[in-house]
């Protein structure tokens, strides 16, 4: 889907202390926090997993590290967002056309851009033409409709992978030509695939591209939501 290529590795920021960004956003972060967005700016780095509990800031940091390197004119294609609909085959009955039924899936997207100050009605949402044609930044899809798309000179970033199977998160993955930086991020505590959670795809890939060194795993440790969200995260079923 990529209409041109660069290698912007050069003069892209080394570390979060370039990034003056997350200081504008009034971003302050932990050191994991910091780790994890050091590791997304590393152009040694081509994909980066954060399996981390809920409250930690995955989506946010994933954006927000995204967002600062497509500025600093990095990765010229844009940002991609791909959400997973955790039960896809009752999707076709909900009501509205297919941007008002993924759409809900694309919230965690949206509250990210609003926390680091880009609005967004900015991100557009990609059917499977404008996966190949679009010209946004911003783009917001399901892994539904990405057969025959590629990826090239972006930012994937693919969040509640742990709702992903393990073809569906291959699909997404052999989609990603080495020019691209793929941000994995999800819980394998907090698996929706109540049918089969041990088909979920996450952990196997994580272990998978473990032992690579183009490839950095991350943890999050605080929820900075608060004690509710804390206590009710301790619950393990």
């Amino acid at each position: 889907m990529a209409k041109r290529q660069t290698n912007t590795s050069n003069y892209l920021p080394k570390s979060v202390k370039e990034l003056s960004g997350f200081t504008k956003a009034n971003l302050q972060l932990d050191e994991y926090q910091t780790n994890f967005v050091d590791a997304i700016i590393n152009p040694n780095k081509l994909i980066v997993f954060c399996n981390s509990k809920a409250g930690t800031g995955k989506t946010t940091l994933a954006v927000g590290a995204s967002q600062m390197l497509v500025d600093a004119g990095g990765y010229q294609n844009g940002i991609y967002y791909i959400a997973s609909p955790t039960q896809e085959v009752k999707q076709g009955f909900l009501p509205g056309n297919i941007n008002a039924k993924s759409d809900p899936y694309f919230e965690p997207f949206y509250e990210a851009l609003h926390k680091i100050g880009v609005n967004k009605f900015l991100a557009t949402y990609d059917d499977a033409e404008s996966q190949k044609f679009g010209d946004s930044i911003y783009h917001a899809i399901t892994h539904t409709y990405l057969r025959g798309c590629n990826f090239e000179d972006s930012i994937i970033i693919i969040d509640e992978a742990q709702n992903y199977y393990n073809d569906e998160l291959k699909k997404v993955l052999t989609r990603c030509a080495d020019s691209c930086k793929v941000i994995v991020i999800g819980h394998t505590g907090q698996c929706d695939i109540f049918d089969h959670p041990e088909r979920s795809g996450f952990a196997r890939y994580i272990k998978h591209f473990s032992n690579d060194e183009r490839c950095s795993i991350c943890t999050l440790i605080k929820n900075y939501r608060g004690w509710i969200s804390s206590k009710a995260d301790e619950l393990e079923f």
